[in-house]
């Protein structure tokens, strides 16, 4: 348990940790409710927006590069912002998102909506561990793990479903909404149960080279992978994207683990 846990654990007592517990729960489910819950609707969205099979691969693609590369900003922007700071910006960004997905204009706004969730998944998942991890005393941390873990598996259980059922009764422009209630609560509940930032020192540097160099590598091996099949896998595009993300992928372990970080 940390300093910034105690005073919460004063005020609610032995419950907190359950509470925190929730809210963490609430953020990551309605990230993966929307990381699930729209695959389901990419038919009728390639019919609406007159998409073909590599522009709608963008919409899986884009949030999955998008949610791995932020994995790893986690750890600054909870010691830039505190975790209550990034829990809040990141649910009011993914909120934003979802909206304008859901009202996108045509096919290249609703790719970057769904970047931008995707970005914002991956600053909420490693966030709940940290979470946990703190509120849970050593030998309790399996059955809070547990707990969550079981939340957790509910979106990927519920979303193809419940997808699918908005799709036929409403349209595809409904699964970008409905994840906005619990992405509400959690924001509510993270103003409530989440520590801010400790101290008011300097807040680190952002390595924005070893970022980009993440993006660019995730980003084309996925989608090289996602289409090599259909475009051949000895292309031009595809031998490119294979060898250009390989690079930047060597290049960004090359500068993480061999260079020193300077902050």
């Amino acid at each position: 348990m940390t300093s910034g846990a105690e005073p919460f654990f004063d005020r609610y007592g032995p419950a907190y940790k359950w509470l925190a517990t929730i809210t963490v729960m609430l953020g990551t489910l309605s990230m993966v409710l929307a990381s699930t819950i729209v695959n389901v609707a990419i038919p009728d969205i390639m019919g609406s927006f007159g998409m073909d099979q590599s522009q709608a691969q963008w919409l899986a693609t884009g949030f999955l590069a998008a949610m791995t590369a932020t994995m790893l900003a986690n750890a600054w922007a909870v010691e830039s912002f505190g975790q209550r700071g990034t829990y809040i910006a990141a649910m009011v960004v993914f909120i934003v998102a979802s909206i304008i997905g859901g009202i996108a204009p045509n096919e290249y706004v609703l790719i970057f909506s769904r970047v931008v969730q995707g970005a914002m998944a991956g600053i909420i998942q490693p966030l709940a561990m940290i979470t946990i991890f703190q509120v849970f005393p050593e030998e309790e941390r399996g059955r809070g793990m547990g707990i969550y873990g079981l939340g957790v598996i509910i979106g990927p259980a519920l979303g193809p479903a419940l997808g699918g059922v908005l799709v036929d009764i409403f349209s595809w422009r409904a699964v970008f909404f409905i994840a906005l209630p619990s992405c509400l609560l959690a924001v509510f509940m993270g103003l409530l149960f989440l520590p801010e930032r400790l101290g008011s020192g300097r807040r680190p540097n952002f390595d924005w080279t070893g970022f980009a160099l993440l993006t660019v590598a995730l980003t084309s091996l996925l989608w090289a992978f996602s289409n090599g099949q259909r475009l051949g896998w000895s292309s031009g595009l595809i031998l490119f994207l294979l060898w250009g993300g390989v690079a930047a992928a060597v290049a960004f372990v090359f500068g993480s683990c061999i260079i020193p970080s300077h902050y």
